[in-house]
């Protein structure tokens, strides 16, 4: 919190005052941009025969914002080595993300659906703007699109396998 503090140039006491604690500080820094929120309600909402790509496009356009890919660099950093951020982040990932992009697929697989295609998006963003690496992280946006969006389309409207047992 001292740090904070120094960062933003204010007394330790008003980060105090504000945010109680570094549990609420963390609560804090992890309400996403409603930009975001945006951006992926208008994904989500995409005709299903489409909505890959369009998932694809909102994930690159969100990373495109400086204040949401601040938002998300920093909660994805955070939460890998903080508990208190991962259930945080992991609550608005479910509540913004899974939560509306399942909403619209037709059967009783729609979490399962929304979670693999989530697992592929995560791993891109992490690979492309986080850890910057691979010729992923280079690639062009519409390339992205091309090679990753058929991959996500699969998870949300292709057959699945059929469970083993």
């Amino acid at each position: 919190m001292r740090a904070v503090a120094r960062d933003a140039d204010v007394d330790p006491a008003l980060v105090k005052y504000y945010f109680s604690d570094k549990a609420g500080l963390l609560d804090a820094a992890l309400v996403p941009p409603a930009a975001w929120v945006d951006l992926i309600a208008q994904g989500a909402a995409s005709p299903l025969r489409s909505r890959g790509a369009a998932m694809v496009q909102t994930m690159l356009d969100s990373w495109a914002d400086p204040q949401i890919a601040e938002f998300l660099r920093s909660a994805i950093l955070v939460a890998a080595h903080e508990p208190i951020a991962l259930q945080r982040f992991a609550g608005e990932f479910a509540v913004h993300v899974l939560a509306a992009v399942s909403a619209q697929l037709p059967d009783q697989e729609r979490l399962l659906r929304a979670s693999l295609a989530s697992t592929q998006m995560v791993g891109l963003a992490i690979m492309r703007y986080v850890w910057k690496v691979g010729a992923v992280a280079v690639l062009d946006d519409q390339r992205v699109v091309e090679l990753v969006g058929p991959t996500i389309q699969r998870y949300l409207s292709g057959k699945l396998p059929p469970a083993a047992g």
